[in-house]
């Protein structure tokens, strides 16, 4: 009798072990699966969203080449922004439909203006401030704000303490170059000494503590201010502030900016005036479009600038690939030529 029952619980372990492999090896059969789809759906969505992200950067391209052509139009830029596709259409890329974007944004009028500068090259573009209606108004306060220098840590560390200009970058201590603005009122009215009346020179220098706000009271002297920025920790950029007095108070402006020792791959103008904050038209263009691959979105936008104005600073008064002589010889009433 116990021979039977000994016989019969072999067999009922031998049972379990079974049932638990089975639900081990079932297990491990289901992650493998979940894992596979997971690691295969990702590579798709990775897939998508690369396809979404060019079918956005294609709604920009072609909605930059619309804007850049109608801003010589003297019906100016068109703003649109719903996804109506009225003047700026939402595209397919492919046969099926399934890849493309589906809405495009843009917006003519910017909340501030956005560049960059180096010694080398300038930045210039008109600064026409504009109220939330599109109407000119004439700011009582513009702020330049830049950032450091590439490959500089962004501290204000080593930066001087007063109006001090090191003779070359070699010397300058500062991971932010110093800023040239200059700030032309009005149209110029077309000759040399309009434009040379209504011109003004800002140094903006940045200091290693505090800041003194430069008003410039009009625009005929003196022709060069030194105006010290403040370093903001958070952002760890660098602001001038220019406060415009009502000589100097126009609705149309040109700037021109360039910087001293270092380059800015930002730097960001904005303005107010009694009401608050103002906006700029006919710099840039903020376009924003939206690109879809299956159920996949992908949004990106951009500045892009309406003009371009920036130019080439010579590094001398006279540039050449031959040789230059200089050596002459002269005094009163007389002059001579030493060159061969």
């Amino acid at each position: 009798m116990s021979n039977t029952l000994q016989k019969d619980q072999r067999g009922l372990v031998s049972f379990m072990i079974t049932i638990i492999m089975m639900l081990v090896i079932s297990l491990i059969v289901i992650g493998f699966t979940q894992v596979t789809n997971r690691n295969r759906r990702e590579q798709l969505d990775r897939q998508l969203s690369t396809q979404a992200f060019y079918a956005a950067e294609s709604g920009v391209n072609a909605a930059a080449t619309i804007v850049k052509a109608d801003f010589l139009t003297p019906t100016g830029v068109a703003t649109q922004d719903t996804c109506d596709g009225t003047t700026y259409p939402a595209t397919s890329l492919n046969s099926d439909s399934s890849v493309g974007y589906t809405c495009v944004l843009v917006n003519p009028t910017v909340p501030s203006i956005v560049t960059n500068a180096n010694p080398q090259t300038s930045s210039v573009f008109p600064l026409n401030p504009v109220d939330s209606d599109g109407n000119a108004v004439a700011p009582t306060q513009l702020t330049f704000t830049w950032s450091a220098a590439q490959g500089k840590t962004a501290s204000n560390s080593g930066c001087q303490t007063s109006a001090q200009f090191p003779k070359n970058d070699s010397t300058y201590t500062c991971a932010f170059g110093l800023l040239r603005v200059d700030l032309m009122m009005g149209s110029g009215g077309g000759s040399a000494t309009a434009f040379a009346n209504n011109t003004i020179s800002l140094f903006m220098q940045p200091l290693a503590s505090g800041s003194s706000p430069q008003t410039i009271t009009n625009f005929s002297s003196p022709k060069g201010i030194i105006v010290g920025a403040q370093y903001n920790s958070t952002d760890r950029t660098y602001t001038a502030t220019v406060p415009l007095a009502a000589a100097a108070q126009s609705t149309q402006y040109y700037v021109r900016i360039t910087t001293l020792y270092y380059d800015s791959p930002r730097i960001v103008v904005d303005g107010t005036n009694a009401s608050g904050g103002i906006s700029f038209k006919d710099a840039q263009a903020i376009i924003d479009a939206t690109g879809k691959a299956q159920d996949v979105l992908r949004r990106v936008q951009v500045t892009v600038p309406l003009q371009q104005y920036s130019s080439v600073i010579p590094e001398g008064a006279v540039q050449s690939t031959a040789s230059v002589c200089k050596q002459f010889s002269t005094y009163s009433g007389y002059y001579q030529s030493n060159c061969p």
